[in-house]
This record gives structure tokens, C-alpha cells and sequence, in this order.
């Protein structure tokens, strides 16, 4: 009898997950159909830790001219820690790669300039996953920088010239 009831409310349970499922998407729908400016509300639902992951799910259904007019917020996104840093980088990397080697280093400027050793170490972490080559430029800009900790996040990626043992190192800081 017991397990009948446990039975019964597991499956009650995955039912709420389909109606809701389901909802989601008529409400997505609905969003991309009737919302007069929606790259607009997702460029303010980024910078809502609450709407963030959503946000960025739903890039995923933007047409790729829309995506790419966010990439200054996702690089932004993208140069700090946040429960939703893995799918930020997931939709900068799903833009068309030649784009976004082309434009990738104008959006994350501002950030190095003002940039201490997170923005550095977080950046480096995408673009390791991005392009070698531009990962190791931003090592060397940040072995040379004027703050030690900075260096110190150019050096490790130096050493570690396999990727791989980058990004291992970078969870281990």
C-alpha cells in the first residue's frame, strides 16, 4: 500500500514537470511571436540573476544576428563566477566562429582594462575553449600586467599549454 502511494506521487511529480514543460513552451512561443522587442527584455533578463538562465536558453531560439548584437553582454557575463558561467559561455560559443574571433576582443577590452585577475583568469577559460591562439595572447597581456595576480593567472596558462591542463587548473583556483 505504501508503495503504491510513493508510486503515485512520483508519478504525480513527473506529470507537474510535463504540464509545466509544456506551458514553458506555449509560453515561449508566445513570447517570440508577440514580444515587440524581445533581444531588448533578454538583454535586461541577463543582468537579473534570477532571469539569467532563462534568458539564456531562450538565445538559443534567436535567430543568429539577434544573438551576436548581445555579445558585449555575454562577454561581460562571461568575465566574472556565476552559477550560470557554463551556459553563458555555451551560447557565446555557439555563434559562427569566424564572427566572433573577429569581435570577441572589442567586447572584452573594457573589461581587461579594467580587469583584475577574475576577469582575466574567466576569460581566458573561454577562450581557451575558443581559439588557441587568442588564448594566448590574453596569457601574455596578463603576464605582463601591472598586478601580480593577474601575472600570476598568465603564467599557469604559459605553462599549461595543453588546454586540457589549463581548464583542469583553473577548477583547482
Amino acid at each position: 500500500m505504501l508503495q503504491a502511494q510513493k508510486q503515485e506521487k512520483d508519478i504525480e511529480l513527473w506529470q507537474q514537470v510535463v504540464n509545466n514543460e509544456v506551458a514553458y513552451i506555449q509560453t515561449r512561443q508566445s513570447f517570440f511571436a508577440h514580444c515587440k522587442n524581445r533581444v531588448e527584455a533578454l538583454k535586461q533578463a541577463l543582468h537579473s540573476p534570477v532571469e539569467r538562465g532563462t534568458a539564456l536558453r531562450v538565445l538559443d531560439y534567436l535567430p543568429v544576428e539577434e544573438r551576436q548584437s548581445l555579445l558585449d553582454d555575454l562577454v561581460d557575463l562571461a568575465s566574472v563566477a556565476h552559477a550560470d558561467i557554463a551556459l553563458c559561455r555555451q551560447v557565446i560559443l555557439s555563434l559562427p566562429k569566424i564572427w566572433l574571433l573577429s569581435n570577441i576582443e572589442k567586447s572584452a577590452e573594457p573589461l581587461l582594462q579594467a580587469g583584475a585577475e577574475e576577469e582575466y583568469r574567466r576569460l581566458l577559460e573561454l577562450y581557451v575553449e575558443l581559439d588557441k591562439d587568442l588564448a594566448e595572447r590574453l596569457a601574455r597581456r596578463a603576464s605582463q600586467h601591472r598586478e601580480p595576480d593577474v601575472q600570476e593567472v598568465g603564467k599557469i596558462f604559459s605553462v599549461a599549454s595543453d588546454s586540457r591542463v589549463w581548464l583542469q587548473q583553473c577548477r583547482l583556483c
